[in-house]
Formats: C-alpha cells, structure tokens, sequence
C-alpha cells in the first residue's frame, strides 16, 4: 500500500469499498474515476485475493485496462501506473495464471505498455519505476501459452538490456541478469524454472556449472536470493548421462556456495561494516600503473599492477629499499602483508567492485609506494575492475582471511571433470546391485583366497614383513575386503587400527600387483604417519612420493622436490611455439593497458575515432603541409602537429589557423558545439574506448593465461616422469586437487583414502583418476564428520543439502558392504566402556588394554569434576559448527582448574607430552593457552592456529624464553580426531542456567572425546546443564548414568597421595592445590 495515495484510514476504506462495487456490477466502471479505481486497487490487503477478483469478475479486466490506458503522462508511469504494477507483482509466487491474466491485459493492447517502454528507453522513468518495468518484462518473457516474441524483441534491445544491467541500483541489475538469462535459453522458462533452476540470478548465476567462475562477482555477493542448490539427491539418480551431470553439478554448487559463506562473512553488503571479527587490512587509495606478466627469464598469468597512495603502517619507519625487502620476507609481521593468492577485494568507500587474489612479489611490494600485482579471475571481474579504476579515484583494496586458495584446486578439477569413474559404485549403486570385484589382480585375489582359507595366517609368509602379523576375524575381513572388491568400506571404531589395515593393503598392492597407488589422507600428520608406516613394512623410499609440504623431518626424503629428476627431455619445440604464441599475446594486453593508461591522451583517441567515428574524425584532420609545399604553423609560429585541431577542440577553442580550411567549416556540426558539449562528447568516446579495450583484455587476458598454463604443463612433464616411476604417490585431498593434471596423466588405478569419514565427498571425487578401477575407504562415519563453512548446508541444520556427509557415510547408509574392525588397542575398559555403551556396541578390547597403568596421584581413571560456575561468550570468535553462532564460548574457572591439573601431573612425574588438553570452544581453547603458556610451551595444531589467526589471535610464542616445562599439546575436540594421549584433560566449556550445550549435542563429537585417552579421562563441565539440555540431553544422560554407576562424578578433583594411599582429599577450587597439595603430595610428613 502506497501511504503517499492513501493518507487515512478513511479514505482507503471508501477507495476499498469503490473497488469492491466496480467489480460486482453495483458501480459502473467511468473512466474519468480510473485514479480513484486504481487507487481502491493498490488499498486491497491481499494482492493475490485481489487478482482472483480481478478474474472472477464480468467487470474485472475490462476495467483494470480501461484505468491503466487513461492517463499515459510520464508521471503517471512513474506514480500511479508503476504502483499498480508493482502491487499486482506482488502475487508473483501466489498469483500463477491470475497474474499473468492481469498483466496481459494491461499490456496488450500495448497503449499503456508501448508508452511505458518509450519512457524507459528515453530516461524518463524514475529508479523505482524502471524496477518495476523489470520486473514487469521479466515476467512477460515467462508467459506460458501466449506468443512472448513481442516482449523478448524489447528486451533483446541493447537499449533496454544494455540500461538494466549497467544500472546504479542492485535490483534492477539483478533483473537484468534475469531477463538475460531468459533470453539465453532456447525454450520459455515459466517462473518455476527461473525460481527452482540454475542461471539468472546474479551476474556468476549460469545453467550450465562450467561457465561459473570461481572467485565470486560483486553482483554476487549482494545478491539476496538463494543459491540453485539441489537437495541431497543421490537416491534418485538413474543411470543416465544426464544423472552424472547433475551430480558433479550440484556438487560444485555447493562446496563453492561454502566457500563463499567465508568471503560473505567478511564482506558485508553496503549497509552494514565490513567483517565481523577484526578488521582487515585496507590500503591507501589505488591506482593502475600497468599489467605484469612475469620477468623476461619467468612469465606468468597476467596481473594488474596497482600502486597504493600511501605506504603500509609496517613499513612506514624503514626506508632503506634493502631493508624492506627484507622485512617483507623474513619477519613474521611482514609475511603476513598481502600473502601470496590471499583473497582481496576491490572497493570505493562502502561498494564492493570486485574480488582478486594477490601475487605476491617481494620487490614490488618493498617499493614505496608498494605495488600490489592482482589476479582476476572472470570476464565480469575484469571488465569492472577495468572500468572502475579507470573512471574512479577513490578505490581501495582489503585484504580477506577466507581461504579460498583449500577450494579453487577443487572447484577447478571439478570443472575439469566430464565423467565419473566408478560410476556404478558412488552414484548408481542399489541393495540389488552386485558388488564388483576388482578386475584383473589375480595375485590379489590369490592372497584373499589364502587368508579367507585361514583367518589367522601370518601374513609374514604372504608379504615381506619384519615380524609376524596375525590378524583377528575383522581385520581379515576388511583385508580380504580391500583386497577383492571394486569399492571397499573399512569402519575403524577409534584405536582398532584402521591405519594398521590400510598400510597392509597397500604393501599388499604394491607387492603383488604393478599398479600405482594414490594414497590420500585429510591432514599431513595423518599422511607422514601412513607413510612411515610403509617404510617400517619395508617398501623401498624410492617406490613413494609425497606431493605438497609440511612434511616431517623423518618422510622429508620422500617429498617430490626431494626426488632426482634425471635428465628429463622437454618438448622444446612446443614450448618455443607456445613460448612465441604467449609472447603475441603478451604484446597485445601491454598494448591494451597502454590504452586504458593514456584514455585521455589525444592520439590514443584519435586512434580511437579512426575505427569508430571516420566521419568525424576528419572534422580534426591536420594538414601539415600546404598545397605549395609548406610547412603549416600556428599562431606562434612553431609546427602544429596532427593533435593540433583535436586539442584546440577538447579546449573549447576554436579551429584556430585552421578556420577557414574546407573540410573545417564542412564540420560545422561538430565545431558549433559548445563548451560542455563538446565535454560530454568527450566521456562518451573514453567510455567507448574503455569499454573496448576492457572487452580485447577480457579475451587476450585468458588466451595468454592459457599459453601460460600450457607451458607450464609442458614443463610440468618432468614431475609427470617422476611420478610414473613411482608406485605410491601420497598426498592430502587438497594437493590431490592441485596436482590433477600430473595424477590424471599418471593415472593411478587404485585410490586408497584414509581417513575417509572426514573427507568431503567432493575431495575423493576430484581424486579419482580417469583410469581408477579400485578405491579403499577406511574411515569411521560415528565420529566427526567434515568440516564446513557454513552452517546451513550441514546434516545438522537439517534443510537436506548434507554437504558434510562423506562419501563413505553416505554409502554406508546406503547399505554398501562394509566391514568394521572390532577390536581397539588403545583404551583401558573403564574408559572403551563409554564408547562400547554409547556407540559401538561390538567393540571388543584387546587383553593388552587391561595392562594400562593407573594415573598417579589420582583417586580414579577417570573422573568428571562437577561444578556449576558460569561461562562466558567471547564475542572474538566464533566457533561455525556451533550451529552458525557468531560467537565463542569460555570458562574462567575451569581454565583455571586445568592449569592446576597439568601442574599437578607433572608433579606427580608425568611429561607434558603425555597430556593433551582437549575443549569443544575455540574461545576456551584460546583461555587456556593464555593461562598455560606460562608454564609451557605450547602446541596448537595447524588447523586450531589457522581458526586463531582468522580471529586476529597471535599463535606465535612470545612467551617461550620463560616457558619452565616441556612442550604440551592443546587442541579443540574437532581438531584431535585421529589423535590419542596417555591422559586427556577435557574442559566442557558450557554451564548456562538456559542448559543449552550448543553442538556437544552432537554425539560424534562426544564419541571423538571419549575415545582419545589411552590411561586416564579427565572431564570438568557442569552436569546439570548436559543433563537438562533440550537438544542432545538423552545422550548426555546415558553417558552420566554410566559415568554415576562407575562413581566417576566429583564434587571437586580427587587426589590420592602416593605416600600416603589412604589419603584422598577433593579439590573444589584451584587455590586449594596450593593448599593442599603445593608439592604434588599431601601435607602430611614422610
């Protein structure tokens, strides 16, 4: 309702009332009242309730046309006539037939719609009324069962589409976009297609998932409206070619669409501040200064050079140009300025432009002002960043945190991928369906037979083993599973040794068969244990590679830069061709940006007119000579020049020495215009000439990047040669995307992937090689699922995207074969009890675990120190899998009490490395370090730094001068799976008069919690707020009935003194160790 034509309540009744009578009949419809009617149309409350009026009345539609075609003024289009519009638009998702019956009507006869159209293609329509002419087209091209050729005729104009999309207002360019998509597709989408399907909806919104680019556009990132992303689907494919399309589709959808989650948070749209945790680095305003490809000796993709105003606040004080080169390199505060392919963003004040990534040059970088060379990626992204910097001053760059570099390898191989292998497995695969075994391993099949024959072999006689090895009923299985099958799925319950299994199936593949294995883990910790593991069963280093970095010192031998090369023989007549193909192209983007640098210069326009405007061009033709040989002058009498008439002109001058000239006065038109005319004109030729120039870097910019990459590759043959020596290549799921095209011209048949219960399924997918016809999944779908960004595309929020479900719980689930070891090695009973009752029923212990030593000092094994002190938020972080919160959760006083624990451990003679700290929060992770580095140095797994340091939070030691004790390990639950200790000191964090327990509800991280400690569980937490939550309270209360039947729930913590056994005293706060036990032991004497 527009409050501007109904000011009281009044008058809206009787305008209601007015309308109501038109269409019953009681009224005769005049269109001398078309306002009032009009007017008593816009004041119904429920606009689809009033286009079924409109319908079901004999008056209805004659009279809706009769109103609109009364008044056709321009400020009836944008008063009255728009409002309509955009009132019956409103029904859009309601309205269906209704609405389109309405609109047809109103514009056909085209009497109010022609004069709509002339308005907006002459610039007569205000903003708000341009949206709704969108709004109003897009809907027109949708018409089902009526001829849409009139209306695509108007929105195919370059005059129409061309003024949506290049409008100041979002809106109306996202119906641009819209409209555009509309036009692209070869039969008419109804609205359901545009609502439900892919393409339309921003600038980087296509059908087809190929022509997506990666990096986002700004278009993108304001846009509103939901993402094309399909529901968990896998159950409803059929073996068709479009099923696998849709599938590698949708699963590039929506790990992208996390990726974008990271940049969405700290780009916030116009209204709001930029990033929600600490603010990021913003440069001084920037301008264009060239493009870079590389050094003479080392071409790369192209970039543009950008030149900050002012120098970086960490550089300010050192200006000795050595010195800041060193700065930027070596000093951890330097490294960390514009890191190289860091994500940044082009803005000018509070409007995003575009996002780029940075590569990074030292020595650009060291110049004052710095130079920041930046990547595009994207026809869109580089035609507005063009065009912006061309044509605005004030453009700044900030740097982002998100960490698109871990996404781009696989966003790129999965756009790179065109079929599926193991198709019939991952996609298609049904209970009815058969298992396939592997084809053609007849040694394998051999060695399955032997064990299937007697479980217990030693398979020292199968293999070449240092000791026996006699495995138990489900190791066998899982061998003779991995051994045989297609598609193995091997369940490891936490300490039954599922690396243990992988490393035997992969001596097995190696020693028995000549294929070349792909061996993948998530992190590089679990990678550099799988392949010392190899190296122990005696596979010779020189069959292994290790692909990417961060390996330790005892696998660095195996890393790929550490391998010979030999003398390899490159292709040097195709790199000299490509080499000279590149080097074109590289002249042609130069020439280009010499262009865009020089828009104002006068021969670089004239060049200009040369191409576009010949005609006017010779209204400022010099002739330099006269007729009689003579060299022509100005009034100066120094030689003009082939400027001298253009410049004259730019002035606002006359022709000068060249008035009275034929082909001057001929030019009447162009010379009469006056001063700001002749301005105007001006802007619009640069425009065109930047517009132009934008669009031939747009083209040359990727041919020439593509030159780049194929010399690259051919370069890359090298390690291509390395690899096909090797008969294990090992590598994290990233570097396995990042690596691609080596490892898919390698093509290793079999893919063993560990720890595949973490794994994004897009991660295994990109891993595969063409000719892969074996994978091994070892993992365990009962503890943590894999990380992601965004809370609403998870299992958990429930809204059926489930991009955290791993390819191996989803095949699970799915009722694929699968074996599960049964039984673990790693924890005493009292402690396997928890889990075996929670979560793995048949989870047997070996007899080594009753062995395990009782923890010292103590009175239990394990011991749940209730309290009811209250937590904290600390609103630095945010913890994301915590349901999408933004903020992190601390406790002061359990912090405080884990200190005193650790302390008193070391007392009682236990090293720091046998300890871990574990906590659910970030926020309480980082409490404890700040209350543990005092006594210790600490050690922060990568991935708890990296979420640390995203925060703003130093993760560097300042402290390790002091540190007394030795190095100790803490680390957030999520960030341990995988991980064991002789002793796990927990803090629960959460302890609220609300019992809420945010994502401790979750009963896979409580088993990764219960499941780490090989000797002795130590938990602080409050009971009463796990026991009463609403959301994950049942769980909770059978783990405390556990916990209560064993008597491990304290009121304090329970020491025990070594000397003095009888003497157990509970320690309620962590002033009473110092008072009661300030040396380790009691205070009683010996």
């Amino acid at each position: 309702m527009n409050p501007a034509i109904l000011p009281n309540s009044s008058r809206v009744s009787k305008l209601r009332k007015r309308f109501l009578d038109v269409l019953s009949g009681s009224v005769r419809f005049d269109p001398r009242g078309a306002t009032l009617f009009l007017e008593g149309l816009c004041a119904q409350e429920d606009p689809a309730a009033c286009l079924d009026g409109i319908i079901a009345s004999t008056h209805g539609l004659p009279s809706v046309q009769s109103a609109m075609q009364f008044n056709l003024s321009v400020q009836f289009m944008n008063g009255l006539g728009s409002t309509v519009m955009g009132y019956l638009l409103r029904a859009s998702d309601l309205g269906g037939d209704a609405l389109d019956n309405v609109l047809f009507h109103v514009v056909e006869p085209p009497i109010f719609w022609g004069v709509f159209v002339r308005a907006f293609q002459q610039g007569t329509l205000s903003e708000d009324a341009q949206l709704v002419f969108a709004r109003v087209l897009s809907r027109l091209l949708t018409l089902q069962n009526r001829d849409t050729t009139p209306y695509r005729d108007i929105a195919a104009q370059p005059r129409i589409l061309d003024s949506l999309l290049a409008s100041p207002r979002h809106e109306i360019r996202e119906v641009g976009h819209l409209i555009k998509h509309i036009l692209s597709s070869a039969s008419v989408l109804t609205v359901g297609d545009i609502r439900d399907g892919p393409g339309g909806r921003h600038d980087n919104d296509f059908a087809d998932y190929h022509e997506i680019a990666i990096l986002p556009t700004a278009e993108e990132i304001l846009s509103r409206q939901p993402p094309f992303l399909r529901t968990a689907f896998h159950d409803k494919l059929s073996a068709t070619e479009s099923a696998v399309k849709d599938y590698l589709d949708n699963t590039f959808r929506i790990l992208r669409e996390d990726m974008l989650f990271d940049i969405r948070e700290q780009i916030q749209p116009v209204s709001q501040k930029m990033g929600k945790q600490r603010s990021p680095r913003v440069t001084g305003c920037l301008s264009m200064v060239g493009v870079y490809t590389g050094t003479d000796d080392r071409k790369t993709r192209w970039g543009i050079k950008l030149q900050c105003n002012t120098d970086f606040r960490e550089l300010m004080n050192i200006r000795d140009s050595s010195a800041r080169l060193k700065f930027l390199k070596l000093d951890p505060r330097g490294s960390k300025i514009l890191r190289h392919q860091s994500l940044v963003c082009l803005a000018s004040g509070q409007d995003i432009i575009s996002f780029g990534t940075v590569n990074r040059l030292e020595e650009l970088l060291a110049s004052n002002p710095p130079v920041i060379v930046l990547q595009l990626d994207g026809a869109v992204n580089i035609r507005k960043t063009l065009t912006s910097l061309c044509a605005t001053k004030n453009i700044q760059l900030i740097q982002l945190d998100a960490a698109t570099f871990s996404f781009e390898p696989v966003l790129t191989a999965l756009q790179n991928m065109g079929s599926v292998p193991l198709v019939k497995e991952i996609i298609l695969w049904n209970p009815e369906t058969p298992i396939a075994v592997v084809p053609s391993r007849v040694a394998l099949l051999d060695v399955a037979h032997v064990i299937s024959s007697n479980l217990s072999v030693d398979l020292r006689s199968l293999f070449d083993l240092p000791t026996s090895i006699h495995l138990d009923k489900s190791q066998a299985m899982s061998l003779i599973a991995g051994l045989t099958k297609r598609v193995s799925l091997i369940q490891g319950p936490p300490g039954t040794g599922k690396s243990f299994i992988g490393t035997i199936l992969a001596k097995a593949i190696h020693d028995k068969t000549s294929q070349t294995i792909l061996v993948v883990c998530y992190t590089n910790h679990a990678l550099d244990q799988f392949l010392g593991d190899l190296l122990k069963y005696n596979i010779p280093a020189e069959s292994m590679v290790r692909l990417g970095g961060r390996a330790n010192q005892s696998i660095e031998h195996l890393c790929l830069h550490r391998q010979p090369r030999g003398r390899f023989r490159y292709d040097w007549g195709e790199i000299n061709k490509l080499r000279s193909t590149a080097s074109g192209k590289e002249d042609e983007l130069k020439t280009h940006f010499y262009k865009l640098l020089n828009i104002k210069d006068d021969k670089n326009l004239m060049r200009h007119l040369e191409v576009q405007h010949r005609d006017v061009l010779e209204a400022f033709r010099v002739p330099l000579e006269t007729e009689d040989g003579m060299t022509c002058v100005g009034r100066n009498g120094k030689a003009i020049d082939d400027t001298y008439l253009f410049s004259r002109w730019t002035l606002g001058l006359d022709a000068g020495v060249l008035s009275d000239d034929p082909h001057v006065r001929a030019s009447a038109r162009v010379w009469g215009m006056n001063h700001s005319a002749r301005q105007q004109q001006l802007a619009e030729w640069r425009h065109e000439l930047v517009t132009k120039t934008t669009e031939s870097i747009c083209q040359t910019g990727p041919e020439y990047n593509e030159l780049q990459d194929a010399i690259k590759q051919e370069f890359g043959e090298s390690i291509v040669a390395v690899l096909q020596q090797k008969r294990i290549i090992a590598c994290t799921t990233t570097g396995a995307a990042i690596h691609a095209q080596a490892i898919q011209k390698v093509g290793p048949k079999v893919l063993l992937v560990e720890e595949a219960g973490e794994i994004l399924e897009s991660h295994v997918l990109t891993a595969l090689s063409h000719k892969v016809d074996q994978m091994i999944l070892i993992g365990d779908h009962k503890q943590l699922r894999p990380k992601v960004n965004n809370y609403e595309l998870t299992i958990e929020r429930g809204e059926g995207f489930e991009l955290n479900r791993s390819l191996f719980e989803r095949l699970v689930l799915k009722d694929y074969p699968h074996e599960t070891l049964s039984t673990q090695h790693r924890m005493r009973p009292e402690i396997s009890a928890f889990v075996r009752e929670l979560t793995y029923p048949e989870l047997v212990d070996a007899p080594s675990t009753s062995e395990r030593p009782d923890v010292r000092g103590v009175y239990s094994n394990v011991i749940f120190v209730d309290h009811n002190y209250p937590e904290d938020d600390d609103s630095l972080i945010g913890d994301r899998g915590d349901g999408g919160t933004t903020s992190s959760k601390q406790n002061t006083y359990e912090a405080r009490m884990v200190l005193k624990i650790v302390r008193y451990l070391s007392q009682q003679g236990y090293k720091s490395e046998n300890i871990v700290i574990l906590t659910p929060y970030l926020g309480q992770l980082r409490q404890l370090r700040d209350a543990l580095k005092w006594d210790n140095d600490l050690i922060l797994n990568d991935l708890d730094s990296l979420d640390l340091a995203r925060a703003g939070i130093s993760t560097s030691a300042p402290f390790e001068s002091r540190a007394k004790k030795g190095r100790i390990h803490l680390a957030t639950i999520d960030n341990y799976q995988g991980e064991e200790s002789d002793i796990v000191v927990a803090s629960l964090t959460r302890s609220n008069q609300f019992n809420a327990i945010g994502f401790m509800d979750s009963p896979e991280r409580l088993n990764v919690l219960l499941s780490r400690a090989r000797d002795g569980l130590i938990l602080i937490g409050n009971s009463q707020t796990f026991l009463n939550s609403k959301k994950g309270g049942a769980l909770w209360r059978q783990f405390f009935t556990l916990l209560d039947n064993a008597q491990y729930v304290y009121q304090g913590f329970p020491v025990k003194c070594e000397r003095h056994p009888t003497r157990v005293v509970l320690l309620k706060r962590p002033s009473d160790f110092d008072y009661f036990c300030p040396d380790g032991g009691c205070t009683q004497p010996w």
